[in-house]
């Protein structure tokens, strides 16, 4: 099961920092998930929010900003504000990138969609979103960037029909990766992916796994999940190598037997 870091190792360093991205990749990540809002001239920017305050201490949307503006900002661990295209010179080639678009912008698509091909390897990217309209263009537009369908309660909000079942979500973004919430998935729902061909990366609410992680991890394994957006990444990736040692233990007494 794959250890995606949930904005990076954000139990360790500040939430999509770089420090967090480094302590992902030092806890044995194999995947970091960001979140990018578009400023005002086009850019990606790398920020859970539009508004600026949670992780800044400074106020304002990023959507009413230029680039200038947000490179005089820093993180309140005295990073400089991310922007996509640096974090994506200095990480990508270290480790896979799963970028979740905010918001219903085709710009943003576009943006992510440019710094991604500029890199050169797709195959180190996927583009995720709760939102169908930035999926649906990048599959109009950028078709050999993977894309993943984000589900959770957000979906059952809002007039998007793509929102009211997984599978016309899945079917008009062409996706065969699904980003369910963790306490969604079960058996049923990975009967049904199995059956369509899907990936299953489920993921946790920030608040999340601050108890019982290990219970949660091994039934996502035991059922067959593809990998998980964790907050608590070097943990998850201590505890598969346990799982994987003793599958190897179990295997070679197995073997030394017959």
């Amino acid at each position: 099961m794959k250890v995606i870091a949930h904005r990076g190792a954000n139990r360790e360093a500040l939430e999509n920092s770089r420090a967090a991205y480094e302590r992902a990749i030092d806890g044995g990540a194999s995947r970091i998930e960001l979140d990018v809002q578009l400023s005002r001239d086009g850019h990606a920017v790398i920020m859970h929010d539009d508004r600026l305050g949670h992780t800044v201490d400074a106020m304002g949307l990023i959507s009413s900003l230029d680039r200038n503006d947000l490179a005089k900002i820093s993180l309140k661990n005295g990073e400089p504000l991310p922007f996509l295209d640096e974090i994506v010179d200095e990480f990508a080639d270290r480790i896979e990138l799963n970028i979740e678009i905010k918001g219903r912008n085709p710009k943003l698509a576009d943006s992510v969609a440019r710094v991604c091909k500029n890199h050169g390897r797709l195959d180190a990217f996927v583009i995720s979103s709760f939102e169908s309209e930035p999926l649906i263009h990048l599959k109009e537009n950028h078709q050999k960037i993977q894309r993943a369908c984000l589900w959770g309660t957000d979906n059952l909000l809002g007039q998007n029909f793509s929102r009211f079942a997984p599978p016309v979500f899945m079917m008009m973004a062409s996706a065969w990766i699904f980003h369910p919430v963790a306490e969604w998935i079960n058996e049923e729902l990975m009967d049904q992916a199995k059956a369509r061909g899907w990936k299953v990366y489920g993921w946790v609410p920030m608040a999340g796994e601050k108890t019982g992680r290990e219970s949660l991890w091994n039934y996502l394994a035991a059922i067959g999940v593809d990998g998980l957006c964790t907050n608590y990444p070097r943990e998850m990736a201590h505890w598969k190598a346990g799982v994987e040692h003793e599958q190897q233990r179990i295997r070679k007494l197995s073997s030394d037997a017959t």
